[in-house]
């Protein structure tokens, strides 16, 4: 495991993609530092059949988990998912089981972290977060 310059604040965007048919979910996730430099970039096929919002905080947890080798002391999230958003601000609640878990998940890893805020974005502005999910949903990237 390599060992990474620790980063007092990284900045990212993260989207997950969904496709019926056949079933498969996608993340994208872009990390950036104060600079605006791309430090990393995720394009990550999941197993299984999620639905939207699902597919939403998956990015994000793999966002969290991702940013934890930077070791930042604050950690902005841009999502284009107001739900996710809403709900990880308190603003919303979570009432469907999955993404209870999933929710649960997502505050795990965001409290190993002195600060983190969730931006709602528009999609144009998360495209290449929404571009890396589309690439690993429909199997362009090996993952």
């Amino acid at each position: 495991m390599s060992r990474r310059k620790v980063k007092r604040a990284l900045f990212i965007h993260a989207d997950g993609a969904i496709r019926d048919d056949p079933p498969a979910t996608g993340v994208g996730v872009v990390i950036r530092d104060r600079e605006g430099q791309v430090l990393d970039w995720i394009s990550e096929a999941n197993a299984g059949r999620l639905t939207c919002n699902e597919a939403e905080y998956a990015a994000l947890i793999r966002a969290l988990e991702a940013a934890q080798a930077y070791r930042p002391c604050t950690v902005h999230c841009y999502l284009d998912s107001q739900i996710v958003v809403n709900q990880m601000r308190g603003r919303f609640g979570v009432r469907s089981p999955p993404l209870q878990r999933l929710h649960a998940r997502a505050h795990q890893l965001a409290r190993q972290f002195q600060q983190v805020t969730y931006t709602h974005v528009r999609r144009k502005r998360n495209r290449l977060a929404d571009a890396l999910a589309n690439e690993a949903v429909d199997g362009r990237r090996e993952t």
